[in-house]
């Protein structure tokens, strides 16, 4: 793991020494609000007392924001503010940002993939970069990646079950469509997990070896959608099963529940895959389209005494948030 030079800090002192002065929490607040949204970032990072006090000055303001990548070199991304009407221009992060892929979030960290199917965290307002493994860096027999060109592999999964091993036998891109991000900005650590067919990768700051590891779900069932929350780790199978994962552990990961299929759901068609959801205050939904292409969805909450499911139609003061599987506070729900 690389990790690029970090950027001066936003504020020093006159002789450019580490700044570490104890400020009270609210001139460190004073100051933060005065900062536009990207030097607010920045901030963060001084000191331990700067994040505490920038994590309070964050939540009172929980509206999401919209990201635009960009086709030009020149320009990254734009973040819109649509609380306040406001754009950023994100520019010059010194690589082919306009030729990656964003994977998933976390705080201000992304998880990206370039165009030679290479993996990377990136804060875009520190610009801190860490490089992950390769895709060619798999720990045991299960994936097998080999490069044959600046983006194309062959592929070798060994399935379990004596279902045995398959490979591609040809030059093919590597498709990753599922994927999450856990990072403590305080701390650094982080868990990055995507998945391939029936497969899993996971790789966690502090391993000792520089690699992927791999594990599978029971009965080889794929992932349509997948959410990491409080060290679980929630996987929605296309057959709309939920198998959740524990990483709490300094070994591999333990399954430690598992959700069948809500009833009913099986009449409509596997096409029209689910969302899972898992809420501010933990609870596990399913959201199941109606039919492919048509805006309608219906809404199910896990009852976690009996572990069933029942459909319903409010979330009360939350909001849905699909793409990032959860929910924010708001004044209204959905209905």
């Amino acid at each position: 793991m690389a990790m690029e030079p970090k950027k001066k800090n936003l504020i020093s002192s006159d002789n450019d020494t580490e700044w570490s002065p104890v400020l009270a929490p609210d001139l460190i607040r004073s100051i933060l609000e005065r900062l536009n949204f990207v030097e607010f970032h920045r901030a963060r990072s001084i000191s331990s007392d700067w994040y505490s006090t920038a994590e309070l000055c964050y939540r009172q303001n929980p509206t999401p924001w919209l990201i635009l990548f960009s086709n030009y070199r020149h320009i990254s991304c734009k973040l819109f503010d649509p609380l306040h009407d406001k754009t950023y221009v994100i520019r010059d992060l010194g690589f082919d940002f306009h030729r990656s892929r964003c994977l998933a979030t976390s705080g201000s960290w992304f998880l990206m993939l370039d165009h030679r199917t290479d993996f990377y965290l990136l804060n875009l307002f520190t610009r801190e970069r860490i490089r992950l493994p390769t895709l060619e860096a798999m720990d045991g027999r299960q994936m097998k990646f080999e490069r044959v060109g600046e983006s194309d592999f062959l592929k070798t999964f060994t399935y379990q079950g004596g279902y045995g091993s398959y490979s591609s036998g040809e030059s093919t891109k590597v498709i990753i469509e599922n994927a999450v991000l856990w990072v403590d900005e305080r701390s650094r650590d982080y868990l990055v997990v995507w998945s391939l067919e029936c497969f899993f990768a996971y790789h966690k700051k502090g391993d000792n070896n520089n690699s992927w590891k791999v594990f599978q779900l029971k009965k080889n069932q794929g992932c349509s959608d997948m959410v990491f929350r409080e060290s679980k780790l929630y996987v929605l199978s296309p057959s709309l099963n939920i198998t959740v994962f524990d990483f709490s552990s300094c070994d591999s990961p333990n399954e430690c529940a598992s959700f069948t299929t809500p009833d009913g759901l099986t009449l409509f068609p596997l096409s029209c895959f689910g969302h899972l959801v898992i809420t501010l205050s933990g609870e596990v939904l399913m959201i199941k389209p109606r039919e492919f292409g048509i805006p309608y969805f219906d809404v199910y909450k896990m009852d976690p005494k009996s572990s069933k499911w029942r459909e319903i139609y409010s979330l009360g003061n939350e909001a849905l948030l699909l793409d990032l599987g959860t929910t924010v506070a708001a004044k209204d729900g959905f209905g």
